[in-house]
């Protein structure tokens, strides 16, 4: 799987698409719950030795760009972890139709839980490198 998630990371950014394959379409955004999954997992099993070394680059690539494009702090010092899919799935009339336009369409919010755990368990893993 890592071999082909490399593949669709965003060169500039190091980031991955709300629709991953697809970061080429107009309404894609870079996500922060995909992209601090993949670069949690790519840490994690890198570091276990269950994938090649070299994927650890990819993470810190990734990595970065969550710090420099996702992570944002208020004038207070409050963290935050941006651009996240509130929800997604399939099944429903007429909504939920697995097509590019329901992904891309699907609200965003903020510190959203299913960004926020995989971020911080890729920072404690970025950390202990």
């Amino acid at each position: 799987m890592v071999t082909a998630v490399k593949n669709y990371q965003d060169t500039q950014t190091g980031l991955w698409y709300q629709v991953v394959d697809q970061g080429n379409r107009e309404g894609n955004y870079l996500e922060a719950s995909v992209s601090s999954m993949l670069v949690y997992s790519m840490l994690k099993a890198g570091k276990k030795g269950y994938i090649d070394a070299k994927f650890i680059d990819v993470a810190r690539k990734g990595y970065d760009g969550i710090i420099k494009y996702l992570i944002k702090v208020d004038p207070d010092g409050e963290v935050h972890i941006t651009n996240v899919c509130a929800v997604a799935g399939l099944g429903g009339n007429p909504y939920r139709d697995g097509s590019y336009e329901y992904y891309v369409h699907e609200k965003k919010k903020d510190n959203d839980l299913k960004a926020v755990g995989p971020f911080i368990l890729a920072s404690l893993e970025f950390e202990a490198l």
